[in-house]
């Protein structure tokens, strides 16, 4: 490694060795499964999955990702290609990632070996630093849970045109410096962030990437003085309208004192936990050892003040003295500079008041550059007496042990019941690793209940269902399997679903339970009716769902309970709540009225009309769908 460190080859040598080693790295990784938002974006989501080539599949596809549509639709139709190639086989969207990473790397190295040559790092070890950081950054085990991650392709891909333009910026600032027109270079950043953000939204960073580069190694410097002014006047007048944004429509939207729906915090809340969030990042960064990055952190407590925890108080010291030090060396140490505003610059959204959840690991995905070029710069600095070779020495042995950590990390990755078996050991506060082990030890049953593995099944829902921040999941599942042990399910079951059901945050996952008992009953399981009717009941008193969820259970009253007056009210407020669903109030009536449903369908009607909905338009008969929740005990 210490005669690679100091080869003074090609740069094209270079980037064929990284590419082979990141490919080397992440190739036991892709026998792996998908894993948790993977199943509702892609596995769970029937537009997705194309089976052909055509464009109006692909169009559908590609809108297929929000309610709203029209959402990351490059990064759908992706998923979408590797459907109509390989079905629902996780290998091939692995592939992808990878090979997608791969082309992040190469631009990573490019951007990289720009940098340093702005910082006048001699061209004899400009080009193996470059290949370093960039291999570094390729391998290291925090980004094994991004590229992996299936559904985090938005992320990845996103990130590939940001880096194209920010490489176009750097080109066409390199000539307006030298009293060349840089400007195609600056309009060819346009299109690269609007593929950007086609793929995530999170594209629209560049901005604030392209303003760290010029407070630092770009310092607005351009060969006529007037350009120069241009520039600042520019970024000055983009940095107060983004405040204005931020203040006049981003808070006011998205904030919000009240705890989130969903959440267990506040906009307030959210915020102050980043205070701590930043530095556990900057943990994982720095010292990758396996213990240290877990994926699920849905046990993660958030900060209620400053002082609660104090952590939150010392965490926010150690941000406040990094960008400090930043600003303060943003002349004598540029890159250093670049590399902690990049960081911060790449959590501006996601560690904001939006109503996300706390913490992710792929946040870092280009966060970490930033640490790495920031670590590189304190590194070159460090005088040594016997010259470079120290460093060298040092340099290979950390690429050495970040690679073998990411390859590790790579290959319980590659397996299935290694992984859930891995994130339930590191985390065992986690109900979501809980309930992903149970999962995983559920399927290996093969349906059949006197296997092994239910019991082990079993164990794991009833440890997730007693952990402080679980949802109904392992009630659900337990219920589910009762049924399937053909037995009937412990009452405490349904008396601890409903209770969370009552005091708890109803979070994706909530719902997503719910109706995977629902569509479980309609599918013959053997669910208490009147435990579930009240569960729906509790859940639809705390938060207002579209309009094909009341009609989903309201024909299930009506046709499975017969509660008559209960699927009334269902379907009422399914016309209700239809108002901003052009057409669905005609779907309903219709699909009443083909199913023998004539007083239902005419109250519907009625209460359309009363509403002003047009519904009138022969509509042909279709039954509202249910939320298409799996089959499977803990989907």
């Amino acid at each position: 490694m210490y005669s690679l460190l100091r080869w003074r080859g090609s740069t094209g040598g270079l980037q064929l060795l990284l590419v082979a080693l990141l490919l080397a790295a992440y190739w036991p990784g892709l026998g792996g499964p998908f894993v948790f938002d993977d199943y509702p974006a892609l596995v769970n989501n029937p537009r997705l999955h194309v089976t052909d080539f055509s464009f109006d599949a692909f169009a559908r596809a590609a809108l297929s990702f929000d309610a709203g549509g029209g959402s990351r639709p490059l990064a759908m139709a992706s998923f979408a290609f590797n459907h109509a190639l390989g079905g629902l086989d996780p290998w091939g969207y692995k592939l992808f990632g990878v090979v997608v990473h791969a082309i992040n790397a190469l631009l990573v190295f490019a951007l990289v070996l720009r940098l340093l040559g702005l910082v006048q790092v001699g061209e004899q070890h400009r080009r193996v630093a470059a290949f370093a950081i960039a291999l570094l950054w390729a391998v290291h085990p925090l980004q094994i849970s991004t590229v992996l991650y299936v559904v985090q392709r938005m992320e990845t891909l996103s990130l590939t045109f940001v880096l194209m333009a920010l490489l176009a910026y750097l080109r066409g600032r390199a000539l307006q410096i030298a009293g060349s027109r840089g400007w195609p270079w600056f309009v060819a950043c346009l299109p690269l962030i609007g593929l950007g953000l086609a793929c995530k939204e999170t594209a629209v960073l560049f901005l604030a990437y392209a303003l760290a580069l010029e407070w630092t190694v770009l310092r607005f410097e351009t060969k006529e003085p007037a350009y120069g002014k241009l520039w600042r006047r520019l970024y000055l007048i983009g940095t107060v309208l983004a405040l204005l944004v931020f203040v006049l429509i981003a808070v006011p939207r998205y904030g919000s004192l009240e705890t989130f729906t969903g959440r267990d915090f506040n906009s307030i809340e959210r915020v102050l936990s980043q205070l701590r969030i930043l530095p556990l990042y900057l943990g994982q960064m720095l010292w990758p050892v396996p213990g240290s990055m877990t994926f699920y952190y849905d046990d993660f407590l958030p900060s209620r003040s400053v002082l609660s925890p104090i952590s939150t108080l010392f965490g926010g010291l150690v941000l406040v003295g990094l960008l400090a030090s930043a600003w303060l060396l943003r002349q004598r140490a540029p890159l250093y500079a670049l590399g902690i505003f990049w960081f911060f610059a790449a959590h501006l959204l996601t560690s904001n008041v939006l109503s996300l959840e706390l913490v992710f690991e792929h946040r870092n995905y280009f966060a970490l550059l930033g640490i790495l070029l920031a670590a590189a710069d304190l590194v070159r600095r460090i005088p040594v007496e016997d010259g470079p070779a120290i460093k060298y020495a040092g340099a290979a042995a950390l690429i050495l042990g970040v690679g073998a950590l990411g390859v590790l990390r790579a290959a319980t990755w590659g397996d299935k019941l290694l992984l859930a078996t891995d994130l339930a050991a590191r985390n065992p506060s986690s109900a979501r690793a809980a309930h992903e082990l149970g999962v995983t030890y559920y399927e290996m049953t093969d349906g059949y209940t006197n296997s092994p593995f239910f019991g082990f099944a079993q164990k794991q829902f009833e440890r997730e269902a007693g952990l402080p921040s679980a949802s109904i999941l392992g009630e659900q599942a337990l219920i589910l399997m009762a049924s399937a042990a053909k037995q009937p399910a412990d009452p405490a079951l349904w008396d601890g679903l409903i209770e969370k059901l009552r005091e708890r945050p109803i979070t994706p996952q909530t719902t997503q339970g719910l109706f995977a008992l629902l569509d479980n009953r309609l599918k013959g399981a053997s669910v208490d009716d009147l435990k579930l009717t009240e569960a729906f009941m509790v859940t639809f008193d705390r938060v207002t769902f579209p309009p094909n969820t009341y009609a989903s259970f309201g024909d299930y009253l009506l046709e499975q309970v017969g509660n008559v007056p209960l699927a009334n009210l269902m379907i009422a407020k399914a016309i209700d709540e239809s108002r901003h669903y052009p057409g669905y109030a005609a779907r309903i009536v219709n699909a009443l009225r083909s199913r023998g449903h004539d007083e239902q369908a005419d109250l519907a009607l009625s209460r359309a009309r009363e509403l002003g909905l047009e519904v009138a338009a022969p509509i042909p008969a279709t039954a509202p769908a249910t939320s298409g929740a799996a089959p499977a005990p803990g989907s």
